[in-house]
């Protein structure tokens, strides 16, 4: 049967469904327009996470894949940021050619060189160019290095299979490809990059290798043509003067002076720009400017602070007018021992510049004959300096060189002649010196004449240096002690205490001079085995003496462990010196208070550190083994049972004296009836200066087995008495009244603890009176107690007051 309501049923429902369909729709537009972006995020890690959980719940293979597409991309993100870097080779690129050149010039001057100071040069240069060489080669290994590894890198991931499987899902397929894809992409471009790199690192890399081999192959030339003319140097080389051969004679000296002069210009210049002398450039530019700062700031506070200044600079003759010509001897001196074989010419310049300086300061202040005989021996060194660089023998230079070494002998002969009559001041040891330059001279010249010139021109340069040197010195020695015056005397002047305080120029001088001659005594043999050339020869046969491995017994030793042991030693004994001079020196502490000389005192405790460390640090540098250190315990273990008890009891007591400090230094004490004031608390004794000059020297132990009187552990005071008698009929109140005035009138009698005044005693002839009173200072109790027995005469002799006899 028809329903008529089922159509509309109908109708009205399909409206209905509509109808929400539209309003749903509109909410969730509404709802996506308000959306945060904390809920974007979300969405993205949401879907992120479905992917990776895609992955996970895919094939193992899958897993392996994404692994390796992270670490691929994680290796090359590492080797790009190594690349982008960069290889710096401009340097060595622009420098390269230069060098190249440089060493083919080489060559040929070693194989034309008639000179063995020309070769001596060359090798100076050759020295150079290998550190240079050296540093190029460490660089370019290090890229070489980078390079490979990434080489293995890349290789590793064009051979890796994994990277081609495509997943079996069609949605995971194409993600990974695309990955993958992007992942070949950028080690592509970084496979190009490096076989680029390969190939500019290693092109240059066998250049320098090349340079490297020629290198060594010109050292060995040069080693040969040292070694012929070392032989050739002892037979008639040159045949005699008056029949030189003509080979040498054709030589012109100007044609030999402009060839010298444009190799060492070359030289010069490599040697000021060369990367590895920049550190002795700075250093030796640091030591002119400091000093000079030095002088002037001492010259300026002194000035400043003490009213009696000129008499301060009076006592100097060469830092306070002339501190820049100072600062400039000082410098000249030292700065070629700032290198490592510094070049010939450099070393002459500086010497050179030497004297000179050290002439306009020695004009005033040396005896005339001697600054006569410096202008004289300052011109003959400039053509030493230039004729031992010349890069060819020529007949007129051995004209020269003779008579030169003639004029030199006849002014040296003149001027010990002028010493003998002379009562003039003149540098120790000038005699003898002048002797043995002459005779120096001579044999140079007897060389000369036979026909050895080149080693004719080794002795006359290297005496006439040397000589030279030795004045600089001598004059160095002098400028440093002045320089060293002028900081303890401003430190004088300056109202606080600092560690100019600590020191007595007159107590320092003779122990800092005799070291400072000590050093330049060293630093000259130095410089005389350089200018005969001998300096490498001497440090190869000490390194193959100080290293070649000894045995005795079963023990394996050498002489570089055993001078490093002793080196190390002997720099724990000095530290401990230098600490024992600041502290425990009893003249350095008169300021401090007795609490602060106690402090001092246990200084003891830290120079037995000092030591103890020091040998530990000497058996390790050394390279000793400490079971034999074991070994030497034991037995000096079995020593101690037997003859070293006392040793070690002195050992242990000064241990003891630092940690309670009894006694310290400084103080006033009384032990084995002698009394003194200590000097020192050495480790074993300690050293008491007695009133009557002597020093008693009192083993540790003493100070702690025996009664001790210390006036001094506390304070400095001290209880003077006094026994006063009168005679009988006197009256007894009068006379306390003066005792009691003539101490409470002064003031150095100290008002705590109060002065005491008592009726001690009533002897046969006289009335005792017993006067107790405190001195501050427990040194100069005698004085005052000379003194207040004076006042208490006069005070007796004005009221009348008679003072028995006997």
């Amino acid at each position: 049967m028809f329903n008529p309501f089922k159509p509309v049923y109908i109708f009205l429902s399909v409206v209905l469904l509509l109808s929400s369909l539209q309003n749903g729709l509109a909410q969730n537009k509404k709802a996506k327009a308000h959306r945060s972006v904390r809920d974007s995020l979300r969405e993205k890690v949401l879907e992120r996470d479905s992917v990776i959980r895609s992955f996970k719940h895919s094939k193992s293979s899958l897993n392996l894949l994404l692994g390796k597409i992270e670490d691929y991309n994680s290796a090359y993100t590492e080797i790009n940021s190594d690349f982008s870097k960069g290889f710096d080779t401009l340097d060595i690129s622009q420098n390269l050619p230069q060098l190249e050149r440089r060493m083919g010039s080489m060559r040929t001057i070693i194989n034309n060189s008639t000179t063995y100071g020309n070769l001596v040069t060359i090798r100076s240069m050759i020295d150079h160019l290998k550190d240079q060489l050296g540093t190029w080669q460490d660089q370019l290994t290090l890229y070489n290095n980078q390079l490979d590894k990434a080489g293995a890198d890349i290789a590793e991931f064009k051979a890796d299979s994994t990277l081609r499987t495509a997943p079996a899902d069609s949605s995971l397929r194409e993600r990974s490809l695309i990955q993958v894809n992007a992942l070949e992409k950028k080690w592509a471009g970084l496979d190009s990059s490096t076989e680029k790199s390969m190939i500019k690192i290693g092109l240059l890399e066998n250049r320098v290798s090349s340079l490297s081999i020629l290198m060594i192959d010109l050292d060995d030339r040069i080693d040969l043509r040292i070694h012929e003319f070392t032989v050739k140097a002892m037979t008639n080389e040159y045949g005699f003067i008056w029949d030189m051969h003509q080979k040498e004679s054709k030589n012109r000296l100007d044609s030999a002076l402009v060839k010298t002069y444009k190799l060492n210009t070359r030289l010069y210049r490599y040697f000021f720009t060369s990367k590895s002398n920049y550190w002795p450039h700075l250093i030796s530019v640091l030591l002119l400017i400091g000093f000079l700062i030095w002088i002037i700031y001492s010259r300026q506070k002194i000035k400043k602070l003490n009213e009696g200044y000129q008499s301060i600079f009076n006592q100097t003759h060469y830092v306070i007018k002339h501190p820049l010509l100072s600062a400039l001897t000082v410098t000249s001196i030292l700065s070629p021992y700032f290198y490592d074989h510094p070049a010939q010419v450099f070393s002459h310049t500086m010497l050179l510049v030497m004297m000179a300086s050290i002439g306009l300061l020695i004009k005033n202040y040396w005896p005339k004959p001697l600054f006569s005989f410096w202008a004289m021996l300052f011109l003959v060194a400039i053509i030493y300096c230039i004729s031992s660089l010349l890069i060819q023998i020529t007949y007129a230079d051995r004209i020269i060189l003779l008579l030169l070494s003639a004029f030199i002998i006849y002014h040296a002969l003149r001027l010990i002649r002028q010493l003998e009559n002379s009562s003039a001041a003149y540098p120790p040891y000038t005699d003898a010196i002048l002797k043995l330059f002459i005779a120096l001279q001579a044999i140079s010249v007897l060389l000369n004449a036979a026909g050895r010139f080149s080693l004719a021109k080794i002795v006359g340069v290297t005496c006439t240096l040397n000589l030279c040197l030795a004045m600089g010195f001598y004059l160095l020695v002098q400028i440093l002690m002045e320089g060293l015056f002028l900081q303890l005397e401003a430190g004088k002047t300056d109202k606080r205490k600092n560690a100019s305080s600590y020191f007595d120029f007159n107590a320092l001088q003779t122990k800092i001079k005799a070291n400072m001659i000590k050093a330049a005594a060293l630093l000259w043999l130095v410089a005389l085995a350089k200018n005969l050339t001998i300096d490498d020869y001497i440090y190869d046969a000490a390194s193959d003496f100080l290293n070649r491995p000894y045995k005795f017994s079963s023990t394996a030793f050498t002489f570089r462990s055993v001078l490093i042991f002793m080196v190390i030693i002997w720099i724990s004994g000095l530290l401990a010196r230098l600490i024992s001079y600041f502290f425990d020196n009893p003249e350095q502490q008169t300021w401090l208070t007795p609490q602060a000389k106690k402090t001092r005192s246990s200084i003891l405790l830290i120079r037995l550190t000092v030591f103890v460390v020091g040998f530990f640090v000497a058996i390790t540098a050394a390279g000793i083994p400490m079971d034999r250190v074991t070994i030497i315990i034991g037995a000096l273990g079995v020593g101690i049972g037997f003859g070293l008890q006392n040793i070690v009891n002195n050992l242990v007591s000064g241990i003891i004296l630092a940690v309670e400090k009894p006694v310290q230094v400084g103080d006033i004490i009384e032990v084995s009836g002698k009394s003194g004031t200590i000097k020192e608390i050495g480790i074993r004794s300690s050293k008491i200066e007695c009133g009557d000059g002597s020093e008693l020297i009192v083993p540790n132990g003493d100070l702690i087995s025996q009664h001790v009187v210390n006036w001094t552990l506390n304070n400095n005071n001290r209880r003077v008495e006094l026994l006063v008698r009168v005679a009988y009929g006197s009256d007894v109140l009068k006379v306390e009244e003066i005792l009691r005035t003539v101490i409470a009138n002064r003031e150095d009698i100290m008002k705590t603890p109060e002065p005491s005044i008592f009726l001690n005693n009533f002897g046969e002839k006289a009335i005792e009176f017993r006067a107790w009173f405190w001195a501050a200072e427990i040194t100069r109790y005698l004085s005052l107690k000379s003194s207040v027995m004076g006042d208490i005469y006069t005070e007796f002799a004005k009221e009348g007051i008679e003072i028995p006899k006997g």
